[in-house]
């Protein structure tokens, strides 16, 4: 059995107000490229992530629909303390 030209890295999910979840990455995407290289495992994604420590070239299927992001990777995310979510006294 051949491999499909869509075989790539799913996306099980991104932290709520993060970079890539900003940018319109969801859950059960599909991770097909970054900054131009297939990536067909985590060790090919962290290799093209490390092309680049300021952007980030997505390509993602969702469904039948293939998909580019660019993402800022400068971009200051703001980080929630878990001491935090608690309620107020």
């Amino acid at each position: 059995m051949s491999a499909s030209k869509f075989d790539g890295l799913p996306v099980w999910s991104c932290f709520p107000g993060s970079v890539a979840d900003l940018a319109g990455i969801r859950a059960g995407d599909v991770l097909l490229f970054a900054n131009g290289l297939r990536v067909d495992s985590m060790d090919a994604y962290l290799q093209a992530r490390g092309q680049d420590a300021a952007r980030l070239e997505l390509t993602v299927q969702r469904g039948n629909r293939i998909l580019d992001f660019s993402l800022d990777l400068t971009t200051a995310v703001p980080v929630v303390e878990s001491a935090q979510l608690g309620t107020a006294d």
